[in-house]
Formats: structure tokens, C-alpha cells, sequence
């Protein structure tokens, strides 16, 4: 019985002290994706594309971060020894859920973190100009491993990080093409 009500106390005070450290983050950012492989006559660049989102930081030193943000990536594609190069847009709602550690004082004015976590894109839609190349020919879910380092400055925060594709992009090519991306946000801490 004592260790039940210890258990339940235990569970009680980090359930309080939870509520008591979140955040609400609301950002904007900019990313630029990498697809791993090439066609064979064709090259794919990167370009810089951005994203809106909001986000819950939960927890005090250390934290779990779930999100969702709308992404609006662009790539080059260059068919070799012709000169074209085709944009290519998508547009994904992506939901990442982060785990951190945050270093300093967490309701100071000043903070380190680092974070990882998964990231799962949804592909809303695609175009390329002049260009078959659509949204039947992406995957419509994709998975990545992200790492990142982020900045508290009191109410202001500034987040860089990279995610690594651990899913292949497209449905209707073999190539084994994965999305790695490298991602800076910027945005407000709303603390509760």
C-alpha cells in the first residue's frame, strides 16, 4: 500500500510540475530539401522552400515536443547536357514529435537545448512546371529522423536542425531516393 500511495504521489507531482512548464510555440522557417538519389540523365538541387507551424514544449529540463507545420519545399531538376531546369514544389502537413534536454535556466531569460525526434510528412500536393512529374508519383507518407539545436531568448526562440529521410519519396520510381533536409525556425514561447 505505501508504495502505491508513493507511486501515485510521485506520478502526481510530475503531472503538476508538467503543467506547470509548457509552452506554446507558434514559428515560421525556412528549409531546403535534398533528394539522396539522381535520375540517370537528371539532377535533382536543392532550393530553399519555408514552413509555418506551432508547437507544445511539455516539461521542465527535459521535454517532448509535439507538433504540426505546413511545409512548402522546392527542389531544382536538371536534365543533364539539355540546360532545363524544372522547379519542383510540394506542399506537406508534417507532425514532428521531439524529445529534448534543455541546459540554463528554463524560466530565465536565456536557454540551450538540444532535441530528436520523428518526423511524419503527409504530401498534400505537388507541381512541376512543364514537367510530368505529380503527386501520384510521391509517396504520400513519409517518415525522417530529425536532430537540431535550439535558442531561448526569453520569449523569442530560434531552432536549426536536420532530418534525415529514413522512407523513400517517390511511389512511381525505383530509385530509393530519401528527403534529408536542414530546417532554422523562428518564433514566440507562449508560457503557461
Amino acid at each position: 500500500m505505501k508504495r502505491q500511495i508513493l507511486l501515485i504521489s510521485i506520478l502526481a507531482a510530475s503531472l503538476s510540475a508538467m503543467h506547470a512548464q509548457v509552452a506554446f510555440r507558434p514559428y515560421v522557417g525556412i528549409n531546403s530539401h535534398t533528394i539522396t538519389k539522381d535520375f540517370q540523365d537528371a539532377e535533382w538541387r536543392s532550393a530553399l522552400g519555408y514552413q509555418v507551424g506551432a508547437d507544445l514544449q511539455i516539461g521542465s529540463k527535459l521535454y517532448i515536443q509535439p507538433g504540426l507545420q505546413l511545409e512548402f519545399a522546392k527542389n531544382k531538376f536538371e536534365v543533364l547536357g539539355t540546360g532545363i531546369n524544372i522547379d519542383v514544389k510540394r506542399t506537406s502537413l508534417r507532425i514532428p514529435v521531439m524529445v529534448g534536454y534543455s541546459f540554463g535556466k528554463v524560466d530565465g531569460d536565456f536557454s540551450f537545448r538540444i532535441f530528436t525526434g520523428v518526423n511524419a510528412g503527409i504530401l498534400m500536393s505537388s507541381s512541376a512546371e512543364d514537367f510530368d512529374l505529380n503527386k501520384d508519383d510521391w509517396k504520400s507518407a513519409t517518415f525522417g529522423w530529425n536532430v537540431g539545436g535550439g535558442l531561448d531568448f526569453s520569449i523569442i526562440f530560434i531552432d536549426l536542425g536536420y532530418q534525415v529521410g529514413v522512407s523513400e519519396v517517390f511511389e512511381t520510381f525505383d530509385t530509393g531516393a530519401k528527403d534529408n533536409l536542414f530546417y532554422g525556425n523562428a518564433g514566440l514561447r507562449i508560457r503557461f
